[in-house]
């Protein structure tokens, strides 16, 4: 059954998802100068939302972008979405541009367009988690990884692929090294030690959170993987705000981890539910 409109925000009023509009000539929408961050909410509060807003004005240092508001007043509409769209967990998608374009190419620092998405979340099937998913390879770093931009043209452009291939992601693999996947970061398990690649990738909250629980049970290292050794690993998972946890168990056309969802994986994802139960 279709969804109805949801409780969003557009430059500073609560409005409905049908009534959200960009102007055409917004340089997010013509030139694609914009960035984004994506949150979820455990028990109807928002998930690790301080390190999201800092990363968010992170990326939007890094483009030279103003977000109009403080943290303090973006928090307070969060919550106000939350709790106006009553949805048991709720996704939430802040993006930033540079408003409206001058000449096509330029913009006005002063008046950006800032607009926050609510959507109700969805689990992906319950097989994945219990089971295992399937990755699909891509030669491809992404364009200024440490800033989470709103450009998706590979991860766009694979989807189709990605869903003949009964594939959960798209892993980004470059010069043979293992980045990232197009929505997740990646982690492997080698000899009960967990690994997980630090550079040329977006530095995922998820994946934090997972670093931060893991850290009282398992040696870590953050570290280059090469594909080789992803191949070859004991155990494979991946991580997002809006997937959680999914173990991964076949790579391509190949079996990785025995095909099962190793053990660890399991403890990893049993602190993970603990800790959003919090």
């Amino acid at each position: 059954m279709k969804e109805g409109p949801t409780y969003c925000y557009l430059n500073g009023k609560i409005v409905t998802s049908n009534k959200l509009f960009v102007s055409g000539d917004d340089i997010g929408l013509l030139r694609g100068y914009a960035v984004y961050d994506g949150i979820t909410t455990h028990n109807k509060k928002p998930f690790y939302l301080s390190a999201h807003l800092n990363r968010f004005r992170k990326s939007s240092l890094r483009l030279g972008l103003k977000i109009p508001l403080t943290d303090t007043i973006i928090t307070k509409i969060i919550e106000t979405l939350v709790k106006k769209n009553k949805f048991d967990r709720t996704n939430l998608r802040l993006i930033l541009s540079g408003g409206k374009t001058i000449d096509g190419i330029e913009y006005r620092a002063s008046r950006p367009t800032f607009f926050i998405i609510a959507e109700k979340w969805h689990s992906l099937p319950k097989y994945l988690y219990e089971k295992g998913g399937k990755l699909i390879t891509e030669n491809h770093l992404r364009f200024m990884p440490e800033a989470k931009t709103t450009h998706y043209i590979t991860a766009v452009r694979l989807q189709s692929k990605r869903k003949k291939a009964k594939a959960v992601e798209i892993l980004f693999v470059s010069n043979g090294e293992v980045l990232e996947c197009s929505t997740s970061n990646i982690f492997m398990f080698i000899d009960d030690i967990l690994v997980t690649p630090k550079n040329n990738i977006l530095l995922g909250i998820t994946r934090k959170a997972v670093l931060d629980i893991a850290k009282k049970h398992f040696k870590i290292k953050e570290r280059d993987i090469s594909m080789l050794e992803l191949m070859k690993a004991d155990e494979i998972f991946i991580t997002s705000s809006f997937k959680d946890i999914i173990p991964i168990v076949k790579i391509d056309k190949k079996t990785v981890g025995g095909g099962m969802v190793g053990i660890n994986t399991r403890r990893v994802m049993k602190l993970f539910s603990e800790l959003t139960k919090n």
